[in-house]
């Protein structure tokens, strides 16, 4: 998508200039196409790339769910990361492209078709996410969407069974996109229980 095009293209037919006479008069394209160049000056489009940025405010949604285990279950989540997207991507920004370079940062990161790619509804399939035996996840998601501002939810959440000697035990993953805001949620840990 060009966004010199669209950005002319919206001028053109959203933008007015007010008149002498309070008459509202629409805008010419050469003026739209000037716009669209600032607009280009100011916001260059850019490959996707994940800046990271604080997240220390779900240090205590964390640190809640990881109360509670014991010899028989055990649970764990990892330092909560958070990354942020370019403000004018040169595509338009998909998870699938996002978890490609959350595995370039993590390269323990499961390849992406080996966890499922989904949006808010299927969140209740992650242990991180859900209220469960090992905690209560919808706590760890309402702090996450104060954080990130809520709204629309692309994600990937993938389980990996890890080998361990009479138990069951499995690292657990969850991206978190969120385009409004254009925030990234990592989560990374595990779960297990004797057998």
């Amino acid at each position: 998508m060009n966004i010199r095009r669209v950005c002319v293209a919206a001028a053109a037919v959203f933008s007015f200039s007010a008149g002498a006479e309070g008459v509202r008069e629409p805008v010419s394209l050469v003026q739209a196409d000037e716009s669209a160049a600032s607009l280009a000056k100011v916001c260059p489009a850019v490959p996707l790339s994940l800046t990271a940025i604080n997240a220390s405010s779900l240090e205590p949604a964390r640190v809640a769910w990881n109360a509670g285990s014991n010899s028989g279950a055990w649970h764990y989540l990892d330092t909560i990361n958070a990354y942020i997207t370019p403000q004018c991507p040169a595509t338009p920004v998909t998870i699938q492209a996002v978890v490609a370079k959350v595995a370039d940062l993590n390269q323990g990161l499961p390849f992406p078709e080996d966890g499922i790619f989904t949006n808010r509804a299927g969140l209740s399939q992650s242990i991180f996410l859900s209220s469960n035996y090992y905690g209560n996840g919808l706590a760890v998601l309402a702090a996450i969407d104060a954080y990130a501002g809520g709204g629309e939810i692309q994600a990937w959440i993938a389980t990996q069974e890890v080998p361990c000697h009479n138990c069951h035990e499995f690292y657990q993953y969850a991206v978190l996109y969120y385009p409004a805001s254009r925030k990234v949620v990592v989560l990374q840990g595990y779960t297990g229980y004797d057998s």
